[in-house]
């Protein structure tokens, strides 16, 4: 977004000064540019740790995002695009001493966020009590939570709340311009005192919930309209089929392991442009990752631009049963005319001798990470207990980037000891540019509290007298243009 887009949001809605200042400041320096519950529930703790910091803020036109007026809060979309693009709810519903309210709904062909609130009533919600919930999501009655590319970020408010958003990744899901929306979750501490409460069939896609049903939960619904928050989305159906190669194990008589070579075959079923992201959804049909093969592929468009391939999750199959994975691409957009996707080829090689180290506090600097891109660091920020990079990618740069922090002598450190430090890459966007953040938010205990730590040695001052210097390895591999995938979306 340009200054002068920023500057007409800005004159429309009157932010408070200091907010507006951090926002130009963040432009002017380049910055933005089935599982079990317990073992989900063990992850979105652990992520939520990563959760609670940040800079970002969004403005609607019409409808304010209330998420995204605090500086903890983690950009997740295009900010400008959520900023247009979101529709206000205001339903809420109350249950165990909590209040759950839907804030904001911003759907399109991509993505559904669910913008929400949740207090304690009558308390301060403390990170146990947020850990107590893990919020399913029903569209038209299926579950949407469970697909790869969904993500959650929360953060407590300063009036004891907490504040966050569901991000669901719904391109393989038909979702009709009208649609019902429930959102709900089985507090953990009901299952403790109850134990005759049973909850497993709420994770059942086939499970249609009675009043009963939603009487045992912090349950909320509403119905919504995509066509309400005005989404522009183009759908390309591809369909376009391509062979790979795959290792599958079997065993001996005696219960010896050995890989087999084996044949699938994918399908790239269509690619999605829309406000909120640009995706190819893939399938296939076999024992293991295909997405795996266009996930790790460098994708070109017609102008031979290098598109950035986002890092995410991936789902498995079972023999014979399609398996979908949606895989976000970064530098395309309605306009692009053709991708070419060329894997990459023979072993994945560190080479020490074309790995760079480079002194930080003068910037970009630039690390080639292969023969075929680098990746730029254009800031690197220190506070108390964190220290964030800034940078992009020039080129084609498999996945997120290994940053290596190193002391003035080039000796690996690792500032703060075993503390926790928990690192999320924060993706811009707007500017189609990365923040990898390394927080020290401490360990956990088995009651998912945090355990106290001395900050002293994980300091601002501290941090930047051990990190001085930073590397990013390089590896030596080929692309493999003879299998390249081409695709006409003309």
């Amino acid at each position: 977004m340009r200054n002068i887009d920023f500057e007409n949001v800005f004159s429309k809605i009157e932010p408070d000064d200091a907010l507006k200042s951090k926002i130009m400041d963040r432009m002017e320096n380049g910055e933005m540019k089935k599982s079990t519950r317990n073992n989900i529930r063990r992850m979105v703790a652990i992520a939520a740790c990563v959760a609670i910091a940040g800079i970002s803020t969004a403005f609607a036109a019409g409808s304010v995002i209330s998420y995204f007026q605090s500086d903890k809060a983690i950009d997740i979309t295009s900010m400008e695009a959520l900023s247009e693009y979101n529709d206000e709810v205001g339903a809420t519903v109350s249950n165990f001493g909590y209040t759950l309210t839907l804030d904001n709904l911003a759907t399109d062909d991509n993505f559904m966020h669910i913008f929400y609130t949740l207090k304690k009533d009558n308390a301060v919600m403390t990170e146990p009590d947020y850990y107590n919930f893990w919020f399913l999501c029903r569209i038209n009655g299926k579950l949407a939570n469970f697909g790869n590319h969904n993500e959650e970020k929360a953060y407590p408010t300063e009036d004891g709340a907490y504040k966050g958003v569901i991000k669901l990744n719904i391109a393989d899901m038909d979702v009709p311009d009208t649609f019902m929306l429930e959102m709900y979750s089985e507090p953990a501490t009901v299952t403790k005192e109850n134990s005759s409460f049973e909850g497993d069939y709420l994770y059942d896609d086939n499970t249609v919930l009675t009043d009963a049903d939603k009487a045992k939960l912090l349950y909320v619904s509403t119905t919504a309209k995509k066509s309400s928050v005005e989404t522009k989305s183009v759908v390309k159906e591809v369909n376009k089929k391509f062979p790979f190669t795959y290792y599958d194990e079997i065993y001996d008589k005696k219960g010896n392991a050995s890989q087999v070579e084996k044949q699938g075959e994918g399908e790239i079923s269509k690619v999605v442009f829309s406000p909120f992201g640009s995706q190819l959804v893939v399938k296939d049909k076999f024992e293991g990752y295909g997405g795996m093969k266009i996930s790790g592929s460098a994708v070109f468009d017609e102008n031979g631009q290098s598109l950035d391939v986002l890092n995410t999750d991936l789902g498995g199959g079972r023999v014979g049963v399609d398996c979908v994975n949606k895989i976000e691409l970064l530098k395309a957009d309605a306009n692009t005319k053709a991708l070419k996707i060329v894997p990459t080829k023979g072993d994945m090689r560190y080479n020490e001798d074309k790995t760079s180290v480079q002194q930080i506090g003068t910037y970009p600097l630039t690390f080639k990470t292969s023969d075929y891109g680098s990746v730029v660091v254009t800031n690197v920020r220190f506070s108390d207990g964190m220290f964030e990079i800034d940078y992009y990618k020039d080129g084609f740069s498999l996945y997120d980037p290994a940053f290596r922090t190193m002391d003035k002598d080039g000796n690996i450190v690792e500032p703060g000891g075993k503390l926790g430090c928990l690192l999320t890459t924060i993706v811009h966007h707007d500017t189609n540019s990365y923040t990898a953040r390394y927080e020290y938010c401490g360990e956990f205990d088995e009651n998912g509290n945090k355990k106290p730590f001395d900050m002293s040695t994980i300091s601002k001052e501290n941090l930047e007298k051990a990190f001085t210097r930073l590397s990013i390895n390089y590896y030596d591999f080929e692309l493999d243009y003879d299998n390249a995938i081409d695709i006409d979306l003309k």
